[in-house]
């Protein structure tokens, strides 16, 4: 291959930045195109690249009037085309390819497809570039005429190259990577053939981890051209895990960490340290020693544990714009699988920790969590609210953790059940509980709707100019300031739209004329509807039972203007895959599927009693908390019943709560 020549004409698209760079050389081709001598691969190649830019941005020649530059393109382009026939059936592709230069790798593969070449390529010759050149395997597969005419010669090919072969495959079939070309795979590379590649790949220590990560986590269920056998998914298992360990057993990586404790000596309910990128979250042994009844119980998992956040949403679940920058590009990932972040990861491991923690201490002092669920589903739901079916009997004390955990599993589903059929039906009828099937904690409907509101069609459009941290808008070039979006530019600093650059003028006008923006006496300032995009931005949902009747109306313009959608079901679409995730296996790959583990016997047992058991029940345990503090909520605003009827005097944040809230935010301002 061909040192790469900067001279000559590429076709970058329209959108691209240096789409009309090459204008000027295209005119000269074009204006030549009667006598010009296509004399290399090369030269064709630029004649191509000239063809698609005068037909995929002609406005670079409107006011071109010497030469027909359509008429001259497709000329052109039929020189090429000769060429090319005629060089292939002379000296070969092999040898043609040799002489590409760098910056047309692709593009002479786009032409010899663009001039229906394959016809006239030797099935050896095309052996003998494969063998010489195997990235062009890859070439090769993004075109089915290729796929289809080299089929045997491709698939050997692959099977040489193993390395290239799984990687491609995986990267391309299975991952949720940016590549928008489709990739077809020879027919006469079965099942077996590809196991074998990726066989190859796992044994090889060239194996990259992203790919290891995607494969054992295989998307069956969309991926329908290769199925890993179960030897290929363990080892991509086993070898992931001993590449992860030792990538990090020398302390590289970014360590950070949640704690729970239940102090005896603090006062204040709850409190909260940070140090050394651990969040420790401490609660009062006092407070919670003093009330163990089951009302108590319900009312601490409400208002001073963190399972529900202040608007009544989860706070485990990963959010979809919690990843900043470059950070949610890192990795592989397998199509459909479920994201987390570390965010999300500090969350759920708070809320499983105070699960556990709480539970613990409840049963030193002859209480215990389980009983105080019990009671809401046995006896509080029919006395407070008037609504019979309700019924939940969960594992005692001295079950094992194994026994726990298969048993906790069918009365998650039994509350979900009763409460589905009571809002479809208005009562719990027993005779329905077979024919309610709950495939997804998606399909669980609201009792009072709209209940949310979330993002609608043409929500990213503006949330990426106000609170993408990649958007130009959040950095102030004059002052040499940026924050992390331009939303917070706003809020923080007295600005004007001549603070930024003419080019991005545009996007502050469009904000105003949109109403996300409002210009004050101190400059731009976020509107009321951003500060209500905000909200679904941060949390992928907006609670409508808290909203005033001007903030209502403002939603319902949102909505009407598709900018928001109203959101009619119990959980929250974040919330129902995170409970997808944790409990089943039937939306994502890479699923916990704690109910399945335990149903489908899905590994020996050694212990009963396990660590790993223990803490299988606990994440359980946790889920059913949510679950219950969901449909408790739901009930309440249904019936204007329920809710808290004597408050003790008890202070519920200690000191330390607000002297980190203090010094986190001296630490944002500055």
């Amino acid at each position: 291959m061909r040192n790469y020549n900067e001279n000559r004409v590429q076709y970058f698209g329209r959108n691209d930045l240096a789409a009309g760079y090459y204008r000027d050389r295209c005119l000269e081709l074009l204006r030549d195109s009667e006598k010009r001598q296509i004399e290399s691969i090369n030269d064709a190649i630029e004649a191509y690249q000239c063809k698609l830019t005068v037909e995929g941005i002609p406005e670079l020649f409107e006011k071109e009037h010497s030469v027909n530059t359509s008429q001259a393109s497709r000329q052109l382009f039929a020189h090429a085309c000769a060429y090319v026939s005629t060089a292939l059936s002379h000296d070969g592709i092999a040898s043609m390819y040799d002489q590409v230069e760098l910056q047309y790798r692709e593009p002479f593969w786009q032409l010899i497809d663009a001039c229906c070449a394959h016809k006239v390529i030797n099935p050896a010759d095309f052996t003998e570039l494969l063998k010489a050149h195997p990235e062009c395997i890859v070439s090769a597969l993004e075109r089915r005429r290729f796929v289809v005419g080299f089929d045997s010669e491709i698939a050997d090919a692959m099977r040489k190259n193993p390395i290239l072969s799984a990687e491609t495959i995986i990267n391309r079939l299975a991952s949720d990577s940016t590549h928008d070309t489709k990739l077809f795979l020879p027919s006469r590379l079965h099942n077996a053939d590809i196991d074998s590649i990726m066989l190859s790949y796992i044994n090889d220590e060239r194996a990259n981890p992203n790919y290891l990560w995607v494969l054992r986590n295989w998307p069956s269920r969309t991926v329908s051209r290769y199925v890993p056998s179960a030897e290929i998914r363990v080892g991509a298992k086993r070898k992931h895990e001993e590449s992860i360990q030792g990538m990090f057993e020398n302390g590289a990586g970014l360590r950070y960490g949640a704690g729970v404790s239940i102090d005896m000596s603090q006062v204040a309910c709850k409190g909260m340290t940070y140090e050394d990128l651990v969040i420790t979250h401490s609660f009062s042994g006092l407070w919670l020693k003093k009330f163990t009844d089951p009302a108590t119980i319900m009312n601490n998992l409400i208002y001073i544990f963190d399972y529900l956040d202040s608007n009544g949403l989860m706070t485990m679940p990963a959010r979809k714009h919690e990843s900043h920058g470059i950070m949610g590009l890192l990795g592989l990932h397998a199509v459909g699988e479920y994201r987390s972040f570390p965010g999300s990861h500090i969350r759920d491991s708070l809320a499983l920790l105070e699960t556990a923690a709480y539970s613990d201490f409840l049963e030193k002092h002859n209480s215990r969590l389980e009983t105080a669920l019990e009671w809401v589903y046995n006896e509080y739901f029919a006395d407070e609210f008037g609504i019979e079916g309700f019924s939940l009997a969960l594992p005692t004390k001295e079950t094992t953790w194994l026994d726990k955990c298969k048993a906790i599993g069918p009365e998650i589903e039994r509350a979900i059940k009763a409460y589905s059929i009571y809002a479809k039906r208005g009562e719990i009828d027993s005779d329905y509980f077979p024919f309610e099937s709950m495939k997804t904690f998606s399909s669980v409907p609201a009792l009072v709707k709209p209940k949310y509101v979330i993002a609608g069609p043409g929500f990213d459009q503006r949330g990426l100019t106000l609170f993408s941290d990649q958007c130009m808008l959040s950095h102030l070039a004059k002052q040499s300031e940026s924050e992390s979006c331009f939303y917070d530019v706003m809020l923080r600093h007295d600005i004007t739209q001549n603070d930024y650059p003419e080019y991005l003028h545009s996007n502050i006008n469009q904000l105003e004329n949109d109403g996300f923006i409002a210009r004050e006496s101190k400059g731009l300032k976020p509107s009321p509807a951003s500060a209500c995009l905000k909200c679904v931005w941060d949390n992928d949902a907006l609670a409508l039972r808290f909203l005033k009747t001007a903030e209502l109306k403002l939603v319902q313009e949102l909505v009407c203007r598709n900018i928001l959608t109203y959101c009619d079901t119990l959980f929250t679409p974040t919330e129902a895959a995170y409970l997808d995730y944790m409990f089943n296996d039937a939306s994502f790959p890479n699923s916990l599927a704690l109910r399945n583990r335990y149903d489908h016997a899905h590994a020996p047992i050694v212990d009963p009693n396990a660590k790993e058991i223990r803490s299988d029940y606990y994440r359980m345990l946790c889920l059913l908390i949510c679950i219950t503090l969901k449909i408790n909520e739901e009930l309440m605003i249904a019936t204007g019943k329920g809710g808290l009827d004597n408050l003790v005097e008890w202070p519920l944040y200690d000191e330390s709560v607000f002297s980190l809230a203090e010094e986190l935010t001296r630490e944002k301002i500055h």
